[in-house]
C-alpha cells in the first residue's frame, strides 16, 4: 500500500491489491467497472498505472511507484494554466493540446525491460493534406514517444509526410519507429497498445495484429525519464482516455479484450 493514497480495495483473492487515488465513485472502484469482470483478471493484475482522468484530474486511479503525484502543465504559450477535460470514452477524458501532466516512472512505467501501455485516443480537428503532430505519451527526456503524425505535402501536392499514429523509441539515434496506420476519422475511439521487450517493439491498433520493429541495442537502466502524458500545443486536437501501463507486453488476445471493452462502452453511450 501507497503512503498518502486516500483509500485501498482488495477486489478479491483472483486480483492482486488495487490503490487508487481516486474519488470512490470512480469507474475503477465501481461494482459496475468493466475492469472488474472475470474474464480482465489476468490483465488486471498485470497493471502498474492506471489514469482514467475523471473527476477532471490528472491525478492517477492507480499507482504501483512509491511516487506518483502529477506534476500539472498548460499550454505552451500559457494562455492555459492547466488541461482540460471533456466526456470520454468511460467517464471523463483529456483534451490533446491543451496540457497535461508528468509522473515519476518509477515502478508506474517499466521501461527497462519489458512492458506494455494501452490507451484510447478520439482524434478533433485532424486536418489534410498538413497538418501538425500531437503527443499523447513520452517520456521527459525524449526517448519514448507515442503520438500522432500529421501529413504534408510540398507545393507540388508530392507527399513528404504520411499521416500515421508513431511509436518511437530512440528517435534519431539508432532506435526504432512503427506507425500504425488507419484512416484516423475525426470523432471516432481507436486503442493504441504499445509493447517492448527489448530489444523488440510491437503496436497494435483497435486490437490489430502488432505491427513488429527491432531496436539495434538493448536501452540502459537509465536511459529513460519520466512519463508524460498530454499535449500542450494549444489548440484542441482531440481526446486521451484510460492510459494504463503493464509489467509485460500485451497478447494480442488482450489487445483484442481491451478493444472490446471500449467499443462496447461507445456502443452503449452511442458515441
Amino acid at each position: 500500500m501507497h503512503r498518502n493514497m486516500l483509500f485501498s480495495v482488495v477486489i478479491s483473492a483472483w486480483w492482486t491489491s488495487w490503490v487508487f487515488a481516486a474519488d470512490p465513485a470512480s469507474k475503477s472502484t465501481s461494482p459496475s467497472s468493466p475492469y472488474l469482470r472475470p474474464e480482465m483478471a489476468r490483465l488486471m493484475e498485470a497493471v502498474t498505472f492506471h489514469a482514467s482522468f475523471d473527476a477532471d484530474s490528472m491525478t492517477p486511479d492507480m499507482a504501483e511507484g512509491p511516487d506518483y503525484a502529477p506534476a500539472v502543465f498548460g499550454t505552451y504559450d500559457n494562455r492555459r494554466k492547466s488541461p482540460q477535460f471533456a466526456d470520454g470514452l468511460m467517464g471523463r477524458a483529456l483534451v490533446v493540446g491543451t496540457g497535461g501532466a508528468s509522473y515519476p516512472r518509477a515502478g508506474n512505467m517499466l521501461l527497462e525491460k519489458r512492458g506494455a501501455v494501452a490507451l484510447w485516443i478520439r482524434p478533433e480537428n485532424w486536418q489534410r493534406p498538413r497538418d501538425g503532430n500531437c503527443v499523447f505519451a513520452m517520456t521527459t527526456n525524449s526517448t519514448f514517444y507515442l503520438e500522432r503524425q500529421g501529413p504534408d505535402r510540398d507545393k507540388d501536392g508530392r507527399v513528404r509526410r504520411h499521416e500515421g499514429i508513431l511509436y518511437l523509441i530512440f528517435p534519431g539515434r539508432g532506435g526504432a519507429t512503427l506507425s500504425g496506420g488507419s484512416e484516423w476519422i475525426n470523432g471516432q475511439w481507436y486503442l493504441l497498445v504499445a509493447n517492448w521487450s527489448w530489444p523488440t517493439i510491437e503496436l497494435s491498433v483497435n486490437g490489430g495484429p502488432f505491427e513488429i520493429g527491432s531496436l539495434s541495442a538493448v536501452p540502459g537502466e537509465k536511459v529513460f525519464g519520466g512519463l508524460v502524458l498530454g499535449d500542450r500545443g494549444g489548440s484542441a486536437r482531440g481526446l486521451l482516455d484510460e492510459f494504463l501501463a503493464f509489467r509485460r507486453p500485451l497478447s494480442g488476445a488482450e489487445a483484442q479484450l481491451l478493444y472490446r471493452l471500449g467499443a462496447a462502452a461507445t456502443d452503449r453511450a452511442g458515441k
